[in-house]
């Protein structure tokens, strides 16, 4: 056996290993801490350990897992971790990963991975189906939303620069291009701007109403305005769930709006997009069939392992104008069955990430998910409605989606943050910041496939209880006194 190679023994041993590993992780999981005590020390050695210059066995390396990986991880797919819009992955994914890292398909040339090819052209059709984008809509997966909406920005900009977009780009404008988006939108729009030359000077935020939503008025106002000085509008940035509270900005009326101005109409559904898997919910997104891209995140709704993001365009020639190149090392005949993703997008080496999209909907179908995603509803409505209910809570923005932001209403910022931290700190539960309004609170996001009703009770229990003893050590009361909270 040659080097870098396993023998059949070590490769039995290794999958038996792996196969143990995953299956005590999950049946033990909700035993475990959600957050570590971090061991630094046990983190300082690994870190300064030199490059070894000899190998050691398989067991040593699931020995090394069992005592410094695992006890220093946070448990992500714990039913009381809730801090970010970041599932627990469903049960075919790490398989569907695996089987990926074996087969080890570069998704760029559909020479190098026919099959793959074919798997990731049937998943984005069906999401181009699911939205209604037609029969010209294409895109690919990409890791994650951020990688989509710089990805679709790109489209968008290139549309608008025509044949100018490879040679003079943005240098041989007198005109600055101007994208407009709310003031709640997700911070890879930031850095899209920044990386794509447009600027933040040309980066207008359009404040949102009382329910975290684009305004559409003002937004109407920005664009005539600018126009106005002598600007070159090219794109809205609309949200289908907002980062921190999972608004759904009124795509409709934006599309109106973009149509009559010749604008781009990117809608960033990384978040909330996937919701349209559920009839019950699907009437939100009324108007996203109208965009001229769409950001949306399989490892969130679909609950795939990271790293799962997708992309798709109205027109995928927009995206072949972006994207496509043809040096002379990758020229191959092309083949009207086939695409090759590497003129859809920046990257040239690609792994197999379509396979587990594929998998999970083959696995559990649609209507799977579209009960989960409403299980992930009721549970936030929830929490919403305990906090609602009590005087010790006041919710901090309307329960859209699956999030809930909430504070502790007899202490102040400072009291607020003290009880999150030491609600991290325990291990009893994980919940994110919220500040909405100039006001700090707790932000729960329900994309756990494991927690239930008896869990969001229990976190609110929790809380209030630590609500009381922060109250208690401020100002320096018994805690009897403190019940109020």
């Amino acid at each position: 056996m040659t080097d870098l190679q396993f023998c059949p023994e070590e490769m039995a041993r290794a999958a038996a290993l792996t196969q143990r590993f995953m299956a005590d992780y999950h049946a033990g999981l909700a035993q475990r801490p959600v957050y570590p005590q971090v061991d630094r020390a046990a983190l300082a050695k690994l870190m300064a350990e030199p490059l070894p210059e000899e190998g050691c066995r398989v067991e040593d390396l699931f020995e090394e897992l069992d005592a410094v990986i695992l006890p220093n991880a946070t448990h992500t797919a714990h039913p009381r971790f809730l801090p970010y819009v970041q599932p627990s992955p469903n049960a075919v994914s790490p398989f569907a990963e695996a089987v990926a890292a074996t087969l080890n398909q570069n998704c760029n040339l559909w020479t190098l991975s026919p099959a793959a090819n074919a798997v990731e052209r049937t998943v984005i059709r069906w999401f181009a189906d699911l939205f209604g984008l037609g029969e010209a809509a294409g895109g690919l997966i990409t890791s994650g939303g951020s990688m989509a909406n710089l990805i679709a920005l790109t489209a968008a900009r290139d549309r608008h620069l025509g044949s100018a977009a490879r040679g003079a780009g943005l240098q041989g404008r007198p005109a600055p291009l101007v994208l407009y988006t709310s003031d709640q939108t997700h911070s890879s729009i930031d850095k899209g701007v920044s990386i794509l030359g447009l600027g933040a000077d040309h980066l207008r935020r359009i404040p949102s109403d009382d329910a975290f939503r684009l305004r559409p008025d003002l937004l109407q106002d920005a664009v005539e305005r600018d126009r106005a000085r002598g600007l070159t509008p090219f794109c809205v940035v609309a949200n289908a769930g907002t980062v921190m509270t999972g608004a759904i900005d009124p795509l409709a009326a934006l599309a109106g709006i973009c149509r009559a101005q010749g604008l781009w109409l990117h809608v960033d559904g990384a978040y909330g997009a996937l919701t349209a898997l559920s009839p019950r919910h699907r009437q939100a997104l009324a108007g996203i069939e109208l965009a001229d891209s769409l950001s949306l995140d399989p490892h969130k709704f679909l609950f795939t392992s990271f790293e799962a993001g997708c992309v798709l365009v109205r027109d995928a020639g927009a995206l072949r104008h972006a994207f496509s190149t043809t040096p002379s090392y990758l020229a191959m005949e092309e083949d009207a069955d086939f695409v090759d993703f590497a003129n859809y997008g920046p990257q040239l080496s690609r792994g197999f990430k379509a396979l587990k999209v594929w998998w999970s909907l083959r696995r559990f179908g649609s209507k799977a998910f579209a009960r989960v995603i409403e299980r992930m509803m009721a549970l936030a409505r929830q929490m919403g409605a305990q906090a609602e209910a009590s005087s010790a809570f006041e919710l901090l923005a309307p329960v859209t989606l699956n999030c809930v932001c909430f504070r502790l209403a007899a202490l102040d910022d400072r009291g607020n943050e003290a009880v999150l931290r030491r609600l991290v700190e325990s291990g009893k539960a994980f919940l994110g910041p919220a500040r909405i309004g100039g006001r700090f609170g707790q932000r729960a996001c329900f994309m756990n496939l494991r927690t239930t009703p008896e869990d969001v009770a229990a976190i609110m229990a929790e809380i209030a209880d630590l609500g009381r003893d922060v109250s208690c050590r401020a100002e320096n009361t018994d805690p009897e006194q403190a019940k109020v909270l």
